[in-house]
């Protein structure tokens, strides 16, 4: 059985957790102590941060709603779940899936992303992977190879090597896609007139939308079909 270590959770303090392999669940819940499974050791810093260390094996944080976290691990997938705070997670190899984060700065090496709710500011990067949010702020995402799917974001810059990209856009924000190969789908709310720049290679292009000064959207690709639609 994995050993159970609790510790006091000092406010507005850090969350740190390393790991060599193995997957890591952090969860954040309505308590104000912090219960640590599974790591080699677990310490509150002097500058009220905490240290949780992990070899290999499944490493679980729960900790106080709301709370930051950084995560960094070689191997192995990373859980986000219930309400945090600013979240930063370093995978080498291995998939993200996050509920519920005030803002997120991800990457993986190679790996998935889904993330349902980003308040503010949210950067994914995989170099191979799908990347799914629900919605978010501002939106970074990049992936080498794998499609992107962002339900409802502000705006968004989105690079894909290869994989189709899908984006909805909440208001009049500012939206840049570029891919080499994959068709490209923009939703924008009813009756909006962005400023639009649409550009495929090797593709058809279609907008409904008539030409505003309601935010810009600017999308290329390489090899697919571009479509700007109404919700």
């Amino acid at each position: 059985m994995a050993s159970e270590l609790t510790l006091s959770a000092p406010p507005a303090g850090v969350i740190r957790v390393t790991a060599r392999s193995g997957n890591v669940r952090v969860s954040g819940e309505d308590r104000d102590d912090l219960v640590v499974t599974g790591a080699r050791d677990a310490a509150v810093n002097a500058d009220g941060s905490v240290e949780v260390k992990a070899k290999s094996g499944s490493v679980d944080v729960r900790c106080p709603a709301g709370s930051d976290v950084i995560v960094g691990a070689n191997s192995g997938g990373v859980e986000l779940r219930g309400r945090l705070g600013h979240a930063r997670v370093t995978v080498g190899s291995g998939s993200v899936a996050v509920d519920r984060v005030e803002r997120l700065d991800a990457r993986t090496g190679s790996g998935s992303f889904e993330v349902t709710e980003c308040a503010g500011e949210c950067r994914l990067k995989t170099g191979s992977g799908r990347i799914e949010i629900g919605s978010s702020g501002m939106a970074d995402l990049a992936t080498g190879s794998g499609s992107v799917v962002a339900g409802l974001v502000a705006g968004a810059k989105v690079k894909s090597g290869s994989g189709d990209v899908d984006v909805g856009l909440a208001g009049a924000g500012a939206l840049d896609v570029k891919t080499m190969s994959g068709s490209v789908t923009v939703t924008v709310p009813r009756g909006a007139q962005p400023t639009t720049r649409l550009k495929a290679v090797s593709g058809n292009v279609r907008s409904e939308c008539p030409a505003g000064d309601e935010g810009e959207i600017m999308v290329k690709t390489l090899s697919g079909n571009i479509r700007i639609v109404e919700r």
